[in-house]
């Protein structure tokens, strides 16, 4: 008896001191991104990602929701550019990240303001959500700038790593929180919780700011007086490098294969799967607690491999998703939600070993001249592709019939497609594997 408790003990101190290491960093600047990148995911978990639900219950119609979908993206794809100019001017871009946080709490507060109008509530919530995405965009673009100015090419591993390890542990817990909140309420109340979690965008966002303004470095010695005119010839620099469009192409395949489902992922779960909502939400939080397990393990392999190679495991865990889709439609109903979850939460492991490297693989693609406006013109590309690319999914099924073999077809372009982007990915590894690549830790 003493030597089985002495052995649960044991094994209880790893199991504790692992958690602590999984959660501590020594390096200043990892703790200071990773304490404002949660922030940031708390503003997206608990406002960005409620935008549909939030307008649906405010009365918004399934054309007002598409609305709400396919707008936004395409005002920030218009803005990148003039933010990029802008961007590109300043020694030091975090200022520009600060502001672009502060904008989007200041937004969210309009957004929750909503619910209190009479009349025209949709029209003027799809307005403040197509302006929520102008500093959302600059966000994103001069974040990414300040991040690749402000830690060094060989810290930016275990930054970004311990960055991201930790959002994916509040994107693991929040949601739960959240959901169960708005399920506890009921009627207005709904609504209510809604507008007090648009609200909190605003003080969460003070909090990045505060952690921002307390990492050093990021000033940039080659800041890049970008004219309108100067904006072709920084294209045709871009798209001549060699490097960049290899890594675009790539990219743009992943992307392509990985938008075409983000509509039927939901219709393939609800109609085919028969999943209800707490099924669904077991699902994502079972991926997200394989993501977080598996990080430091593509973190590892990224020291040893380079980021090009753990790309390729995080464009395979894509191709693996889709088929487990397409084969969990083909079975009957006692093998089909067993198989469903637990290979589900295989293939998404393997996300995190995309957003670990997929920064890192255009930081390095990228030149170091007018990085704000080459990382914009990337933004771009992949945001029209993400225009696109969920309705072409969707077109697929509806002229295949709408039916669950109409389902399991377009799944199954949506898996060879994926499975091109990772043969292009692993080649693309395989033909630069001998280059002297910089060492992360």
């Amino acid at each position: 008896m003493n030597r089985t408790r002495q052995l649960f003990r044991t094994y209880g101190r790893r199991v504790v001191d692992a958690g602590q290491r999984s959660f501590r960093s020594s390096h200043q600047l990892a703790r200071l991104f990773a304490a404002e990148g949660i922030l940031f995911t708390f503003i997206i978990t608990i406002a960005h990602n409620n935008n549909n639900l939030y307008a649906s219950r405010l009365g918004a119609s399934s054309y007002d929701l598409g609305l709400i979908a396919s707008l936004p993206p395409i005002v920030g794809m218009l803005m990148l550019i003039p933010f990029a100019i802008i961007t590109d001017r300043m020694r030091n871009k975090k200022p520009m990240v600060m502001i672009s946080a502060i904008g989007l709490g200041l937004l969210y507060i309009l957004v929750g303001m909503v619910a209190f109008l009479d009349s025209s509530r949709i029209p003027v919530l799809i307005v403040l959500l197509i302006l929520v995405n102008i500093p959302m965009s600059l966000y994103n673009a001069s974040w990414q700038t300040f991040f690749s100015d402000a830690v060094t090419p060989i810290d930016r591993n275990l930054v970004y790593g311990h960055r991201t390890r930790m959002n994916t542990a509040v994107g693991i817990c929040i949601p739960l929180i959240a959901g169960a909140i708005l399920s506890a309420s009921s009627g207005s109340g709904k609504i209510l919780v809604h507008q007090i979690y648009y609200w909190m965008a605003f003080p969460l966002a003070l909090g990045q700011v505060y952690f921002l303004k307390k990492t050093y470095g990021g000033t940039s010695e080659d800041t890049g007086h970008v004219r309108l005119s100067d904006i072709k010839d920084a294209a045709g620099r871009l798209f001549r490098s060699k490097r960049f469009l290899g890594f675009l192409a790539v990219t743009l395949l992943v992307y392509c294969g990985w938008e075409m489902d983000w509509s039927l992922y939901f219709q393939s779960q609800f109609r085919y799967l028969h999943l209800n909502e707490a099924e669904m939400s077991l699902a994502a939080v079972l991926g997200a607690v394989t993501q977080f397990i598996t990080l430091g393990l593509w973190s590892r392999l990224v020291q040893k491999k380079g980021v090009r190679f753990v790309f390729v495991i995080g464009a395979a865990g894509f191709a693996f998703s889709a088929v487990v889709m397409f084969v969990s439609l083909f079975l009957s109903s006692p093998y089909q939600m067993p198989f469903y979850y637990i290979m589900q939460s295989i293939g998404g492991s393997t996300f995190s070993a995309f957003q670990l490297s997929l920064l890192q693989c255009l930081l390095e693609a990228i030149p170091e001249r007018n990085k704000a406006l080459s990382i914009s013109l990337y933004n771009m590309i992949l945001l029209f592709s993400n225009v696109i690319m969920p309705y072409l999914g969707v077109y697929i099924y509806n002229i295949s019939g709408e039916s669950i073999q109409a389902m399991m077809f377009t799944f199954g372009i949506v898996s060879a497609i994926r499975i091109v982007s990772v043969a292009a990915a692993f080649i693309r590894w395989y033909m630069m594997r001998k280059e002297e690549r910089i060492t992360l830790y």
